[in-house]
């Protein structure tokens, strides 16, 4: 992620005498297709917190085989938050790609790509290209799987430990880090991933993790996170704020 601090910093330099411009969020990425008809599964046999998150948000348990996303963010960079535009796309066993774009004015300044493909990640940052680098193959299965909860059918299939009443251990394949699923005990929606995760290649340590879900909404009868937060222990705030606009759910996805 250091190509985008380094971006974010040009950015910065250039929006000081034009602070709205950081304010003015860009038009969201739109999205072609249309979520295709829903296959009902049975539910298996999971803790107490899971099924009844399932049941809350997917309640037939629809199959999702793939997806596309689109939404805004704000990315902290240099004291500043810059605005910007993401695209993901997923295609369930296979991998995802991630298109973000950094605006001003809702324009575009700076652009990154992110895939991971076959167990295999590739970072095309500002300043910054990685690939096929150990470390990064991790956080990125272990990024497709967070964000797995705007396909929440998924979720079902990974390994689920009981800890407590609102809480659960995600087991996913390939990974020896579990993740740390809290729940909502008004709701049962799921609050955060919370995990070990390594945030650079040069990282002697995995880092802890979190993702956190700030606010949800109902698309195509499918809830799903609407407003959520990425945050590094080591950090006073989260880097990363997003919020969604779209998803279509079985669709055709284009990945490298």
């Amino acid at each position: 992620m250091r190509g985008w601090v380094a971006a974010g910093a040009a950015v910065a330099a250039g929006a000081l005498a034009a602070r709205r411009g950081l304010k003015q969020m860009p038009e969201p990425f739109h999205i072609e297709q249309s979520t295709r008809e829903f296959q009902p599964q049975p539910m298996p046999d999971l803790p107490e917190p899971v099924r009844r998150y399932l049941q809350v948000v997917a309640p037939d348990l629809p199959l999702m085989t793939s997806a596309v996303l689109t939404g805004r963010f704000t990315m902290a960079m240099k004291g500043l938050q810059i605005p910007g535009r993401w695209r993901f796309s997923h295609e369930v066993g296979v991998g995802y790609k991630h298109e973000m774009e950094l605006t001003v004015f809702g324009r575009k300044v700076a652009q990154g790509t992110e895939t991971y493909i076959d167990g295999q990640a590739r970072l095309d940052l500002p300043g910054q290209l990685v690939e096929n680098e150990p470390k990064i193959n991790l956080s990125a299965l272990q990024t497709m799987w967070a964000e797995y909860l705007w396909l929440p059918s998924v979720l079902a299939t990974a390994r689920w430990e009981a800890s407590d009443p609102l809480s659960a251990l995600m087991w996913i394949p390939q990974c020896e880090q579990p993740f740390t699923a809290v729940f909502d005990q008004e709701t049962g929606l799921l609050q955060r991933f919370d995990t070990m995760r390594y945030r650079d290649a040069s990282d002697p340590e995995p880092l802890p993790w979190t993702t956190a879900n700030l606010a949800w909404t109902r698309i195509n009868g499918i809830g799903v996170p609407a407003v959520g937060a990425v945050q590094w222990a080591d950090m006073a705030q989260p880097w990363l704020r997003m919020s969604l606009d779209d998803v279509a759910w079985n669709v055709d996805v284009e990945l490298p």
